[in-house]
């Protein structure tokens, strides 16, 4: 039995060498599991174990002196002191070990000597050394050309959005213009004056670039077609929402204050004291029905049986009538193609 346990180790050193690896390892971690049951040095298995450590004094003394040596071996050789992905992980576990002891005590959770800001996790000192740091990595990526600083790009927006809604809050419930916080905001809106026209000059200009370029002035995508603001599923969507009454009832309102204030009621040019302006009031007139005059009805035939006084059509050519008693077989003299002209057709044009 030696003998072939023997041959098959020389056939495969490889699949024996890791059976005893595995093997320490389970009798290692079996008795330090032993030894810290019993409150003992998981090292040496006598002493007892120092404050905050797995290890008595002496051991951890060795521990570090050995450290320190295979570090400088390493560093001397160029090589890393070990994995940086572990090492990472575990700095951020004792950081984060660290900080949770330290927010227990109402300590500052970085340096644990003060306590922290009102309303803050951090003392006033770390709070300055932290926000300058991260200023400085924030101006040296975008020197690199990275964005948002080289932070995530989502995080970074939603940071920004959380930021931006409680600044709004604030300034809302300080009765401040929600745009710039400076202003009161003017009667009925939550934005001053020069915010709101800077607004409305930018949604116009978007407007008018949307609409010459035939596409839908909602979603800024879809192309629309026949001179229309807004795409096919844009317009349902719209319908559906019942903003056609908000927006006459604001129509409205813009109606009523424009000529109360003598301007014109489209264009809000000077109207001297009409509804529209000269210019406006042309337009008008000419896509209205008066201006276009009544159109001129072409007169329809009717086929009429003279047996049976049945009545066929109405025809829009006296050709078609012709072809209808011809289809129907109607001896000549038994029928008769009538011309009827509509009502309003004597009228003309205007």
């Amino acid at each position: 039995m030696p003998e072939l346990q023997q041959a098959v180790a020389e056939a495969d050193p490889t699949s024996t060498l890791e059976r005893r690896r595995a093997a320490d390892r389970e009798r290692y971690h079996r008795r330090a599991s032993e030894r810290k049951a019993a409150g003992r040095c998981l090292r040496c298995g006598h002493g007892k174990p120092a404050d905050g450590l797995t290890t008595c004094a002496s051991c951890a003394r060795k521990n570090r002196e050995r450290e320190r040596v295979r570090n400088g071996r390493l560093k001397a050789e160029g090589r890393p002191r070990r994995d940086l992905d572990q090492r990472r992980c575990a700095d951020r576990e004792r950081y984060r070990k660290a900080a949770e002891d330290r927010r227990a005590l109402n300590l500052c959770s970085r340096c644990g000597k003060a306590g922290p800001a009102p309303g803050k996790k951090l003392c006033l000192d770390c709070g300055d050394k932290v926000r300058a740091m991260a200023r400085a990595r924030y101006h040296k990526n975008r020197k690199a050309g990275l964005r948002y600083g080289g932070r995530c790009a989502s995080s970074r927006r939603r940071s920004a959005r959380v930021r931006s809604e409680r600044r709004r809050r604030e300034w809302q419930a300080a009765s401040m213009c929600t745009r710039c916080g400076s202003r009161p905001p003017v009667e009925g809106g939550t934005t001053c004056a020069p915010c709101r026209t800077r607004r409305q000059a930018r949604e116009r200009e978007r407007y008018s670039t949307l609409r010459a370029s035939s596409t839908c002035v909602k979603c800024a995508s879809s192309p629309t077609f026949d001179g229309a603001a807004m795409c096919l599923a844009c317009s349902a969507i719209e319908a559906e929402s019942g903003r056609p009454e908000r927006k006459n009832a604001a129509a409205r309102r813009r109606y009523k204050q424009r000529r109360a204030a003598n301007r014109c009621t489209e264009c809000n040019g000077p109207s001297h004291g009409a509804s529209r302006c000269p210019e406006c009031a042309r337009r008008s007139y000419e896509r209205s029905s008066h201006f276009r005059g009544i159109p001129r009805w072409d007169p329809e035939f009717v086929v009429v049986d003279l047996m049976t006084m049945e009545e066929h059509g109405p025809f829009d050519s006296r050709a078609d009538a012709d072809a209808c008693a011809a289809f129907l077989r109607l001896p000549p003299g038994g029928f008769e193609v009538v011309a009827e002209n509509h009502p309003l057709a004597s009228v003309g044009w205007a």
